[in-house]
């Protein structure tokens, strides 16, 4: 287990100053994934859009970009108000930087569990209730509008040109 925080600090780390290297100064969000897609954080390389997230979480919270810090539980806890079933990449979309691990620390809290659903033909971590039924889960996902820009969808799938 050690050995493996150690490959995600020097992963962080490598990503990091790569990112520092191209950006030119440009430090925002968008410009951000774009480095990490061309330096093969993307699709086309068999990574999953939860690994991408992660990726680019690491980065920005090395960056110290976008974090709720104090306020993520109560920023967390409005998010399930507003929006009771979600898939992660919906919610690395609203906190793109904060750890994983307090994240679904918070969740778990809440009584909320993960559960993996092939949404869209692409197989995605989705939070809900625990007591709510995957069929449920799947009608309220349908019944609504996946959140997220354009931009953000574009960084999960992008191909680099051939």
């Amino acid at each position: 287990m050690q050995g493996d925080a150690f490959k995600e600090k020097d992963l962080t780390s490598a990503l990091v100053r790569i990112v520092k290297a191209n950006c030119h100064g440009d430090l925002s969000v968008e410009n951000i994934r774009r480095i990490l897609n061309q330096s093969g954080i993307n699709r086309e390389c068999n990574i999953s859009a939860y690994h991408m997230l992660e990726a680019l979480a690491l980065v920005l919270h090395a960056l110290n970009i976008g974090r709720a810090d104090k306020h993520l539980r109560q920023a967390l806890f409005y998010y399930i108000a507003d929006c009771p079933v979600f898939c992660w990449s919906e919610l690395r979309y609203r906190f793109p930087s904060d750890p994983e691990k307090d994240i679904e620390k918070v969740l778990y809290e809440l009584k909320y569990r993960p559960r993996e659903l092939v949404i869209d033909g692409e197989q995605e971590i989705v939070w809900c209730s625990r007591w709510l039924l995957t069929r449920t889960v799947r009608k309220q996902l349908a019944a609504r509008v996946r959140m997220g820009d354009p931009a953000f969808f574009e960084f999960l799938n992008y191909k680099p040109e051939r």
